[in-house]
């Protein structure tokens, strides 16, 4: 093979090389996911969302139970051992010592036929009690949605102002240095005062940013959990910058209005209320009694005995019969039914008294979180021109420190200004973002434009 053959062969194997470590770099990219795709995602994997799930299947149970006392409730009872032998009659008979075997059974049948309405009414809070749990796992998501949402802006925040101090920290540096050139070639008024305080500052910024690394693995870690992914994989969110939310707010007496459709946690109470309803006429049936059908059939044998032909004659280890008759049970202890309803109503006057309490502290949680969106919109436009003035009053400062003409300690107090007023901008955004977060939980509706599945 010639020089000139296999080198178009050599580039193309070269080629295909490097394109497959593309293709694998890609694949093993980190994954980054949108708050968006958090929310989807934690909806389905949260911790807590998955216990509230676990009572729902509880509370179904508890439904399909209430629904069995319907039917046909039976029981058989086996007994099989060893007994001595028997010959003859109720007149001549006489045991033997000869050993056999022996099998008794009894099978017993109750079909309830009218309980005066205690099985519907059990059954009723069963199906409340069902209704109770799925508003309960909708709070809960609506709670894990808050939770994510904070644990999101949270994580920007804190990489935002870490960002922030880097540039701070690189300004100190410069500053710093230029400052020490100065004050060896004794040009301008640089002391070395000025000197040590931009040293000060340079300090406490390098504190501050490990400070702010820590908060940033933690609040990391915390929103994995919450999207229930493990800490080791190799996921991240999407965006970079902490941004405002894009707001589409209703007046307030619209949310007002729709509280009680859109507030799980008042569903869940007038679920838990008609539960408790229901849980008092089903203690009060129990001053009636409950009809039902019995049916049975009973055997025994035994091979080693005589069987016994007279119907008055009574043998344990041989028999055979069955029969089926319309029974009656009445409890007369009318003092323990009266106990219990009253303990019942008294469950109820209790589920009522949270749910008038629940009911007006909603109102007001929504009216108090309204106003924090507001209030805290109107910071953000004021911090806003602030940061632009922060901004340029910095430049101006290192622009003249730079040739010269500034003093350390403008440099020094001016980049802590600038910290302290930019921090409070991104520290406002986020605080509108949390805001309008609790607003969403408040009302029971997404008040932002973020588009995902409660």
């Amino acid at each position: 093979m010639n020089t000139q053959t296999w080198m178009p062969r050599g580039v193309l194997l070269l080629s295909l090389l490097l394109g497959s470590l593309l293709v694998g770099s890609v694949a093993s990219a980190a994954q980054r996911l949108t708050l968006e795709q958090c929310l989807e995602r934690a909806l389905t994997a949260s911790p807590d969302i998955t216990e509230a799930q676990a009572g729902i299947r509880i509370a179904e149970s508890q439904l399909a139970q209430a629904k069995a006392g319907r039917l046909p409730q039976a029981t058989f009872t086996s007994i099989n051992g060893v007994i001595n032998g028997a010959k003859g009659d109720a007149v001549t008979g006489r045991t033997t010592n000869d050993l056999g075997p022996f099998s008794r059974g009894e099978l017993e049948v109750v079909q309830p036929l009218y309980t005066f309405g205690r099985l519907s009414a059990e059954i009723l809070a069963a199906s409340h009690g069902v209704e109770a749990k799925r508003a309960a796992t909708q709070s809960a998501r609506d709670t894990t949605i808050a939770t994510v949402k904070e644990l999101y802006y949270n994580l920007l925040l804190s990489r935002q102002l870490k960002t922030l101090l880097d540039e701070v920290r690189d300004n100190f540096t410069k500053a710093l240095d230029t400052a020490q050139k100065r004050l060896e070639a004794s040009q301008g008024t640089i002391t070395q005062q000025d000197v040590l305080k931009l040293r000060i500052g340079l300090a406490s910024v390098t504190r501050e940013v490990y400070t702010l690394e820590r908060a940033i693995a933690v609040t990391r870690g915390a929103l994995l959990r919450q999207l229930g992914i493990p800490l080791e994989a190799d996921v991240d969110i999407a965006d970079e910058r902490l941004e405002p939310v894009a707001l589409q707010l209703q007046p307030l007496g619209r949310y007002l209005e729709q509280a009680g459709v859109h507030r799980a946690d008042i569903a869940q109470l007038e679920a838990g209320l008609a539960a408790r309803q229901a849980r008092v006429e089903a203690a009060r049936g129990a001053y009636y009694p409950a009809v039902f059908l019995a049916g049975g059939l009973r055997y025994a044998t035994a091979p080693n005995r005589d069987n016994q032909d007279s119907p008055f004659a009574k043998d344990e280890f041989n028999f055979f019969h069955g029969g089926a008759a319309v029974g009656l049970r009445w409890q007369l202890d009318f003092w323990m039914t009266q106990a219990k309803v009253e303990e019942r109503l008294a469950e109820l006057s209790q589920v009522e008294a949270q749910k008038h309490n629940a009911t007006s502290g909603i109102a007001l949680d929504m009216q108090r979180r309204y106003l924090e969106v507001q209030e805290t919109q109107q910071k953000m436009a004021a911090v806003q021109d602030a940061r632009k003035a922060v901004r340029a009053l910095l430049a101006t400062t290192l622009a003249n420190f730079e040739l010269g003409l500034g003093e350390g300690k403008e440099v020094f107090e001016n980049l802590g200004l600038y910290a302290r007023v930019v921090s409070e901008y991104y520290t406002t955004v986020r605080d509108v973002n949390i805001a309008a977060a609790q607003l969403t939980r408040a009302t029971g509706q997404e008040v932002t434009t973020l588009a995902y599945r409660r």
